[in-house]
């Protein structure tokens, strides 16, 4: 079982985090990142405060695409990624190997966490108990190579 953290805001809203571990083979970086859970979120996407902890060139990003949200759109770079998970028991990693999102630096984004996107969170079932500050996830299935 993946285990996650809550975390209260001052409107009484939480906010749902799990920390995973991210490797970008073309870049040769492998970093832990926590991720905002965002069940809205098609696509799990590395925003720019992260992606300059890991060391991310963003001069040598390719593949661009636009990403849709609540907030509009914005410009996005699709990476092949491979995004680990530690059961919290028994210490085993799930691994799953898919095609992220990077976002571009703007000014609005620059401190946006980054989202562990539907790609992910299909392969989990969650409980979410934010009263008694539980939050877990049991691993379904995880993801290959696409």
């Amino acid at each position: 079982m993946i285990t996650g953290e809550i975390r209260s805001l001052r409107q009484g809203n939480d906010t749902l985090w799990v920390l995973g571990f991210v490797a970008l083979p073309r870049f040769g970086v492998e970093n832990p990142v926590r991720f905002l859970v965002d069940t809205g979120a098609n696509t799990t996407t590395i925003h720019p405060a992260d992606a300059q902890e890991l060391g991310i060139d963003f001069g040598l990003l390719t593949g661009e695409a636009e990403s849709r949200g609540i907030g509009g759109s914005s410009k996005v770079f699709r990476e092949k990624a491979r995004l680990f998970f530690q059961d919290s028991e028994t210490h085993i990693w799930y691994p799953y190997e898919l095609e992220i999102s990077i976002a571009d630096v703007a000014g609005y984004n620059r401190r946006y966490p980054s989202l562990l996107g539907s790609d992910v969170l299909s392969c989990w079932y969650m409980e979410s108990d934010p009263t008694n500050g539980l939050l877990q996830f049991t691993v379904r299935r995880t993801l290959s190579d696409p």
